[in-house]
């Protein structure tokens, strides 16, 4: 399945796909945080979280709600993207299939915390991004895992993957004790879903960037 993917990026643009893959979650996320303080000065990344956002006043919350559901469908084609590469690059398909289905999963969590705005359905939302957060965890570890073991990619490379899978799983661990006690590490658990969402969307920049320089670099080889 992963490999006949590369079939649908030869029909669609591949550099909108990759641009989009970039532009959309970064620029979506960012015109609500500027929107959400611009109309509340009580904003900071030590009292909110990420899906405050989405409860944000003057239309901000459907600013930050269709950012999602957008960024869902960008997500795909990146893990769709990446899994295709390391598959091309005769990596380990048990751990790169794992990884993409975390990823898909990830996104249709993404999808549904647009479609469920914390301050209407705060339990969906929750239920919602539940799967955002532990399939994020799972893609992270196994895109990781399976860059470690494919042939000429940088081991600097799949360090990155790690890195943000630590940061999954300290915002989960928080989050975690959160749940028991609301007040014990509230704002370690802001400060660690903002300082994650900034590392996951570096991490996607990163790799968009790097298997471009690839492909062109291959694609100058064969000419």
């Amino acid at each position: 399945m992963l490999e006949k993917s590369e079939i649908l990026f030869d029909k669609l643009n591949r550099q909108w796909l990759i641009l989009s893959a970039i532009l959309v979650p970064v620029l979506s996320i960012l015109i609500s945080i500027v929107l959400y303080a611009i109309n509340d000065a009580s904003f900071s990344f030590v009292t909110h979280y990420l899906s405050d956002l989405g409860a944000g006043p003057n239309g901000v919350g459907l600013v930050f709600s269709v950012a999602m559901i957008l960024t869902s469908a960008v997500t795909i084609f990146f893990f769709l993207h990446l899994s295709t590469y390391l598959i091309n690059k005769k990596g380990n398909k048990y751990f790169i299939l794992i990884a993409f289905v975390s990823g898909l999963i990830s996104s249709i969590g993404t999808f549904f915390v647009g479609i469920f705005p914390i301050n209407i359905y705060l339990d969906l939302h929750n239920f919602s991004a539940s799967f955002f957060f532990l399939g994020g965890f799972a893609y992270c570890l196994f895109f990781a895992i399976s860059e470690l073991t494919t042939p000429r990619i940088s081991k600097y490379q799949a360090l990155s993957g790690f890195v943000v899978f630590f940061l999954f799983f300290v915002f989960i661990f928080y989050s975690s004790i959160n749940y028991f006690d609301p007040e014990l590490c509230v704002i370690e658990s802001y400060i660690s879903e903002w300082i994650l969402f900034f590392a996951l969307i570096s991490w996607i920049i990163e790799h968009e960037i790097f298997i471009f320089k690839a492909e062109k670099k291959n694609n100058n080889l064969s000419l």
